[in-house]
């Protein structure tokens, strides 16, 4: 199981990786009128893996490649020039509580010993990607999909995967377990992301009441269990659809740390964008490369689709009110990083793109705005009113801090920021970023899964922003009229509140299990399975096993446990990871269920053996098969390790 001295540890070398470099570099480039500290985070872990994972890609993972890269960006910001000094900083007391905060989606990752066993947070279903960490440490770059094999089939991983290449390097340089990288990274994706909303907010208005704003609005969440309260669940239901995938930082964060980390990317390439423009010179472009490229490879909803949209806008804007004479270099700038960062990303990108092809279905994406009301209105008006209750319902519900906090500025959203001509670019790319960011998450609908991924991903950008945002305006509405101020987000954190609370309350506690006793067993299973698999040997085992430890079903003791590549992991790895037609993923994944369930046909456990490159069979006393054995009286599959009325392990082609 995951220790926690060990998170720790992966979490101080975090901080000192990612936050050193980017604090030399955040101070070189003068961000924020110099406010570099709440910057450092968020810009160090995205230079420094971009520019880590592009050496890894030409030298392979090492701790030459992985120092080297953060060797390289401090000699970069060690060149000369003088500092900019900001004056007045964010508190020290701010840095203390976000690590408490960034303590709320982390904890969702650690295991949660009971007397009945060990529980694990809902939230770790959508982490089954730590096998791709596991992955990285054992073998590092190119990836080979640990999910499933088949000769004919690309070895390559059809998925963004830059975060979990972050998460390796802090398990590769401690030597903790992927279980344990990832959490640690979790953590540090919240630490970075509050620093960066507070490091904003501060800056427009340099009060101490900003980064409070800043944190309050991420301890909260939806208005919905509220609305339940008032109204009951039923009227709710009935007046607004049930779900739409939208969240928060504090959902959005336990669930999918490197979707939150790519809005982080995005904020600060709409930010370096701006400095561009009054600063074009070759450091901050090769930087706008490397964090754009972050971006991308953390998420290409986030990063790709949603930042290629805003990153135009914020553009074309930024260029007629740019440095006068420096238009030029403006452009060229731009366009060098936009070019570079392609460079950076183009393995990845292909690799995606290939995947596309072999998936089939239609277009990728579509256009079709959100869903936002329940049956209580008839259909055709119920899709009219969608539209606008996006915007005017739909926002407000799910981020009702950052959007009612927000609203105390819309009038005068150009004077967030100090009131000279840098500022008023920076607060214009920002607020185009969250505009964009926005009418993506209404209008594009992603079909390459089962879930529109992309727009409930694609308003991240816009919460970071609006929360920052929110955090100023409450501020400076605070000076002129401190009782209607205060009174009105009193109650709208109240009101969000109760979410936030049981968010927060699920990940601490975790999501209960009846196979909780079964799943504390697991490490000392996967462990007697390692003994019989190389490091490159791929194991199988029933992809429904301890289906019942998650809220959905997902192979997860392989993912956080065996430190092995799979042969098939199941249906909803496949999905995520392996480039195939939805009719063969169907039928592979039946497959394996009939040799599990004990009713496989001959040909179904010779599969195993020849087709999947199987080497490794790990058989429990949970599959229907441990009665029904098939691979007991078949010549290919030896007997290596037996425990009575708990596994068995067999070895092919021995």
């Amino acid at each position: 199981m995951a220790s926690s001295l060990s998170v720790v540890l992966c979490a101080l070398l975090g901080l000192l990786l990612w936050g050193g470099v980017g604090w030399l570099l955040a101070r070189r480039l003068g961000l924020l009128g110099g406010l570099s500290l709440p910057l450092a985070p968020a810009l160090g872990w995205a230079v420094q893996n971009a520019l880590a994972l592009a050496l890894a890609q030409g030298f392979g993972l090492s701790l030459w490649t992985m120092l080297g890269a953060a060797l390289a960006i401090v000699l970069v910001s060690l060149r000369r020039g003088v500092p900019t000094d900001p004056g007045e900083r964010l508190p020290a007391w701010f840095y203390a509580a976000a690590a408490l905060v960034a303590l709320a989606p982390a904890v969702a990752i650690l295991p949660k010993f009971t007397e009945d066993g060990v529980l694990l947070g809902a939230a770790i279903y959508d982490h089954a990607k730590i096998a791709l960490t596991a992955e990285f440490i054992r073998h590092g770059i190119p990836p080979i999909n640990p999910v499933f094999a088949e000769p004919g089939t690309s070895p390559g991983v059809a998925y963004y995967y830059l975060w979990q290449f972050g998460a390796a390097q802090l398990g590769r340089l401690t030597g903790s377990s992927a279980w344990e990288a990832d959490a640690a990274s979790t953590w540090f994706t919240g630490f970075a992301t509050l620093c960066l909303m507070a490091g904003i907010a501060f800056h427009a208005c340099r009060s101490r009441i900003a980064p409070v704003i800043v944190l309050l609005a991420c301890a909260t969440a939806s208005l919905r269990p509220t609305l339940a309260m008032l109204f009951g669940e039923a009227a709710r239901d009935h007046v607004l659809l049930t779900s739409t995938g939208l969240g928060g930082w504090l959902y959005q964060t336990s669930w999918a740390p490197h979707h939150m980390a790519s809005a982080g990317c995005t904020v600060l390439a709409a930010l370096l964008l701006a400095r561009l423009a009054v600063q074009p010179s070759v450091r901050v472009a090769l930087v706008l490369a490397l964090v754009v490229a972050a971006g991308f490879g953390s998420s290409i909803w986030v990063g790709g689709v949603t930042f290629a949209l805003a990153g135009g806008v914020i553009a074309l804007a930024l260029l007629p009110v740019a440095r006068p004479g420096w238009r030029d270099l403006f452009v060229i700038g731009g366009v060098a990083a936009a070019l570079g960062a392609a460079a950076l990303v183009t393995p990845m990108a292909l690799e995606m793109v290939a995947a596309g092809r072999a998936r089939g279905g239609g277009a990728p994406i579509i256009l079709d705005h959100v869903q936002v009301l329940g049956n209580y209105f008839p259909q055709p008006l119920r899709r009219i009113l969608d539209a606008p209750g996006y915007w005017l319902v739909l926002l407000v519900v799910e981020f009702p801090v950052a959007v009612v906090g927000t609203a105390f500025a819309m009038r005068r959203w150009r004077h967030l920021l100090p009131r000279h001509p840098e500022a008023s670019r920076a607060a214009t790319a920002l607020a185009l970023l969250a505009l964009c960011s926005l009418l993506c998450g209404w209008v594009l609908v992603s079909t390459a899964g089962e879930n529109n991924d992309l727009g409930w991903r694609a308003v991240l950008p816009a919460i970071l922003v609006l929360t920052a945002a929110a955090g100023a305006a409450v501020a400076q509405a605070w000076r002129a009229r401190p009782v209607v101020v205060g009174l009105v987000m009193l109650l709208t954190i109240a009101a969000a509140a109760p979410d936030g609370a049981s968010l927060i309350a699920g990940n601490v506690h975790g999501h209960p299990s009846d196979q909780a006793r079964q799943f504390a067993q697991a490490p000392a299973m996967w462990e007697a399975v390692r003994r019989h698999a190389a490091a490159d040997d791929r194991v199988i085992n029933n992809p429904r096993l301890m289906r019942r430890v998650t809220p959905w079903e997902v192979n997860i003791s392989w993912a956080l446990l065996a430190d092995r590549r799979s042969c098939f992991a199941g249906h909803e790895m496949a999905l995520a990871f392996v480039a195939m037609l939805p009719e063969r993923r169907l039928a592979i994944w039946e497959q394996m269920l009939r040799v599990f369930d004990g009713v496989g046909t001959a040909e179904d456990v010779t599969a195993l053996a020849t087709q999947y490159g199987c080497r490794v069979v790990l058989l429990t006393a949970a599959d229907a098969a441990w009665s029904r054995d098939p691979f007991a009286d078949d010549p290919r599959f030896r007997l290596a390790e037996a425990r009575d009325a708990a596994w068995r392990i067999y070895v092919i082609g021995d």
